[in-house]
């Protein structure tokens, strides 16, 4: 917060995150509060369309399962190409007969009838998001269901509820998906938002992260070194306090890993740097300054690796 509010480009966009207040209650375990006012994809969607919708996660497994079983014996190298298109045949299938595209649309035109309050709803919502997709990319966290995109139907906040980073051995790996950007979601704000609001913040923000990395370094390390400290324990018996200290020695080289890591995802995730403007000018092929941000945006709106995500993703929401 205090970053983005010392960036003149932040300042001028009006970019702000706001934290929310989180109690440890056990390892990995944390209690936030919960306002009416806070819903999610899922809950958004039940109201809208009916409970039916909870149902698609095992229509979606019955019918790729099907679709596998009446190919009957096939060739081991051709049953990973088999498997992706029975998947995306399914998720169209999905898509086109059971979840429309603009029931999040819906919902909001319900609870903001002004259209130019809506409008105003629309722009936050997608500065909040472009700023919780960065943190989702950057700290590699996973399980993005529809349960946990939790949004503010009267601010347009994006709260980042339930995050976990995915971890191979202690240290961050990357996702196919970087983050939750599904048809509904990129619907609502729209072809002008996405390229006028949300593109911008993104790069916005995380360049702000980038230049302030030496300030957010020792935040980060503490940060990181709970999580990984947490991960291993929560895969180990080790309990003695002596035996912990050795392991946290043992576990720095990942936690300076895993900062690496995210200051290096702010930084790709800044605009590029161009050094010479009149010979870039005259180049027949010029990529935009934008153009890591905007290679992000295509992965996650990307339909075959959505319909590869697991069935409790919920990809066609």
């Amino acid at each position: 917060g205090k970053a983005l509010r010392r960036d003149m480009r932040a300042c001028r966009r009006c970019l702000t995150t706001l934290p929310s207040v989180v109690i440890p209650v056990a390892q990995r375990m944390r209690m936030s509060a919960n306002e009416k006012s806070h819903q999610s994809l899922d809950s958004v969607f039940s109201q809208v369309q009916g409970p039916r919708v909870n149902r698609l996660a095992s229509y979606f497994q019955e019918k790729v399962t099907s679709r596998l079983n009446d190919l009957g014996d096939i060739e081991e190298h051709k049953k990973k190409q088999a498997m992706k298109d029975a998947k995306l045949a399914v998720y169209k299938d999905i898509c086109n007969k059971f979840a429309l595209p603009n029931i999040l649309s819906k919902y909001m035109m319900e609870i903001i009838p002004s259209s130019e309050h809506l409008f105003r709803f629309r722009h936050i919502f997608t500065s909040q998001l472009a700023a919780n997709s960065l943190l989702q990319y950057a700290f590699a966290i996973v399980e993005r269901t529809p349960s946990r995109f939790v949004f503010c139907n009267t601010t347009g906040n994006v709260l980042l509820k339930d995050s976990r980073s995915q971890y191979n051995h202690g240290l961050l790996e990357k996702n196919e998906i970087p983050f939750r950007m599904t048809r509904n979601i990129t619907e609502f704000i729209g072809p002008f938002l996405l390229e006028g609001v949300f593109i911008p913040s993104f790069t916005i923000i995380s360049s702000s992260m980038h230049s302030k990395r030496r300030v957010l370094e020792p935040i980060l390390h503490l940060l990181l070194r709970d999580d990984v400290m947490n991960w291993y324990i929560s895969k180990s018996s080790t309990k003695n306090d002596q035996k912990m200290q050795d392991v946290e020695r043992q576990l720095a080289d990942r936690t300076w890993s895993n900062i690496r890591f995210i200051q290096d995802r702010f930084e790709e995730c800044s605009p590029r740097n161009v050094a010479d403007a009149s010979a870039e000018a005259v180049k027949p092929n010029v990529d935009p300054i934008d153009i890591k941000v905007r290679s992000l945006v295509d992965a996650a709106t990307n339909e075959e690796k959505l319909s590869m995500m697991s069935s409790a993703y919920q990809s066609w929401l």
